[in-house]
């Protein structure tokens, strides 16, 4: 009976981290300055004065698939397997090359198989 009650505690891990990455982060580390919008199961990444994807994902504990819709023509239609971690408002994001079947399995910075950022949530407006 234990087998039946992980996908149900998993999928409640996801849908807590899924609620917890909603919103705007900017870059605070990493190899460019980059800004991250998630909305629902959609994607906005800009490479701040360069490309922009956009796209859906599907989250599990710790990991994401981001299919890459629009963007870069050699990379529309591909999928690029990530890593995440979230903690106190700092969010922690490694993506592997877009096509590649690798997921990278550390954020270190010295991988040139991924690409690794430090984010934080950015404030949100007040409303007048």
């Amino acid at each position: 009976m234990p087998a039946a009650v992980a996908p149900a505690a998993n999928h409640a891990a996801a849908r807590t981290d899924l609620e917890q990455l909603q919103g705007v982060w900017a870059a605070v580390g990493g190899p460019r300055e980059a800004r991250l919008l998630i909305a629902g199961h959609r994607f906005t990444f800009e490479f701040v004065g360069g490309d922009l994807y956009m796209g859906t994902f599907d989250l599990t504990p710790g990991r994401m698939d981001m299919h890459v819709e629009e963007g870069p023509a050699k990379h529309i239609g591909l999928y690029s397997r990530c890593i995440y971690q979230i903690e106190d408002g700092v969010l922690r994001f490694c993506a592997g090359r877009p096509g590649s079947l690798h997921r990278p399995d550390s954020f270190d910075v010295d991988d040139r198989t991924a690409t690794p950022f430090v984010f934080r949530r950015t404030a949100r407006p007040t409303r007048r």
